[in-house]
């Protein structure tokens, strides 16, 4: 299930900032750091109205990642975005959101282009972007992601292939 951070009946707290939670991969350790990290994220929601969706396993209800459209001031265009918890890893459930994210986003919003941000190092990322229809374009460099190794992967409603689904029972 996929649920916004910002909402009233989501205990980001619990789920991202207690000290036992799972901790996604590469997140800095720095708690002040992490709670930055969050109120930002959640801050976007208020900001654009959408925004990351905490990534919510159905059978326990425990959070396992992030996925959703990130457009922070400084990226170039809006970007569908993914990360996971340790936890979360080789399970399935970032595709299975960015396909949701992708189908809410091209139905519903009626968006029609969402790029990803890669670096070129990362094959499990290249794969997710290859198995929900993205396909490669430049490699960019911006100030907030000034890799040189960044390249860009276009999510098209045409591309999709026939994988749209009803994303109204996955959304909250």
């Amino acid at each position: 299930m996929l649920i916004s951070p910002a909402d009233p009946e989501f205990d980001a707290q619990a789920a991202f900032l207690a000290p036992d939670a799972p901790r996604f991969i590469n997140v800095a350790d720095d708690a002040d750091s992490l709670w930055w990290s969050i109120a930002t994220i959640i801050g976007h929601w208020h900001l654009h109205g959408y925004g990351l969706f905490a990534v919510l396993e159905r059978s326990t209800g425990q959070t396992v990642g992030l996925v959703g459209p990130w457009f922070p001031k400084g990226w170039p265009e809006p970007e569908l975005s993914w990360h996971l918890m340790e936890t979360g890893e080789g399970k399935g459930y970032a595709s299975e959101a960015a396909q949701c994210v992708l189908d809410w986003l091209f139905t519903v919003a009626g968006w029609d282009s969402i790029v990803s941000y890669v670096p070129e190092e990362n094959k499990a990322s290249i794969a997710l972007a290859r198995r929900v229809g993205a396909q490669p374009e430049r490699t960019v460099s911006f100030r907030l992601q000034p890799a040189p190794n960044i390249r860009a992967w276009r999510h098209l409603p045409s591309a999709r292939g026939g994988h749209t689904r009803d994303a109204r029972g996955l959304l909250h």
